[in-house]
């Protein structure tokens, strides 16, 4: 059941659903959005608009992936072996300490003859991406006898997701504080708990920041398939029989960054000068 190679791909209403919903966010976050559309000029306002979101998405993506790239090292580094901040080509399987963690539990990182295979990208031996590894768990610790549990509840998932929706400092505890929370990056954009995607999403960062590789790949050349990993993970926490754990899951993922299963309302002014910058954006 865990980790099935196959990739989550959603049916066409569930997309529609989900498209519809998207836009019905957008219009509520740019109030004026919705007349500027019906006008006779709609058609290049839309342009600029999916423009400027493709710009966020990406501006976005790039500052997790750096910002992440510096943390993970700090969080994981120990007596065994340091990660440099600001460079890649000591992580992976170069060093013992990201070697534990990337690793599925049939690898024995502590053969020599493994390790080189694995840091040479021996394709007989290539780890899959619907091999779950253990810093995906609690404790970094894998139950073979009961794969889901502990299972996206590490400690490194829950300071990465922190890093990112409320900001760097609140990850160096796990600790909840609404107060932060109100003043994170989630406030201005009305976050108060997380998506699947979103958990997903931490998931590939994490990994990602914990490799050796400079891009994200595609299974092409050296790199990891880190697409492909998001989108098995995300099939993981879509599948049916695992609803009821899933939900358990995501209630922790809330009450460890928000301080409870919905957290806090954001306070008015952060929401109002999210609108307001939005407006800026895009009054002309």
């Amino acid at each position: 059941m865990l980790g099935k190679s196959t990739s989550f791909h959603p049916s066409a209403r569930e997309l529609e659903d989900k498209q519809w919903q998207i836009f019905s966010d957008i219009l509520k976050a740019i109030p004026e959005a919705k007349r500027k559309l019906t006008l006779e000029n709609g058609k290049a306002y839309l342009n600029r608009l999916a423009s400027a979101l493709d710009e966020g998405l990406a501006a976005g993506r790039s500052d997790n992936t750096n910002g992440l790239k510096k943390a993970v090292a700090e969080w994981v580094s120990n007596s065994e072996g340091r990660i440099h901040k600001n460079s890649k080509s000591s992580r992976g399987f170069h060093n013992i300490v990201t070697a534990c963690l990337l690793a599925p539990p049939r690898y024995d990182v502590s053969d020599s003859t493994t390790l080189r295979k694995l840091r040479d990208h021996d394709e007989v031996i290539r780890p899959s991406v619907s091999e779950y590894p253990p810093f995906l768990y609690k404790d970094f610790t894998i139950d073979p006898d009961n794969l889901i549990d502990g299972l996206f509840e590490s400690e490194l998932l829950f300071k990465a997701a922190k890093h990112i929706l409320i900001g760097p400092s609140s990850a160096d505890s796990l600790e909840s504080s609404n107060h932060s929370t109100r003043l994170g990056n989630a406030a201005p954009n009305n976050m108060n708990e997380v998506t699947l995607p979103f958990m997903a999403y931490v998931c590939a960062q994490v990994r990602f920041a914990l490799s050796s590789d400079e891009t994200f790949g595609n299974n092409s050349g050296r790199c990891f398939d880190i697409y492909n990993f998001y989108c098995n993970i995300l099939k993981t926490l879509h599948e049916e029989e695992l609803a009821d754990d899933v939900e358990v899951l995501r209630s922790r993922w809330n009450e460890t960054i928000f301080g409870g299963a919905g957290g806090d309302e954001p306070e008015e002014e952060s929401g109002t000068l999210s609108h307001m910058y939005v407006q800026v954006l895009f009054r002309h």
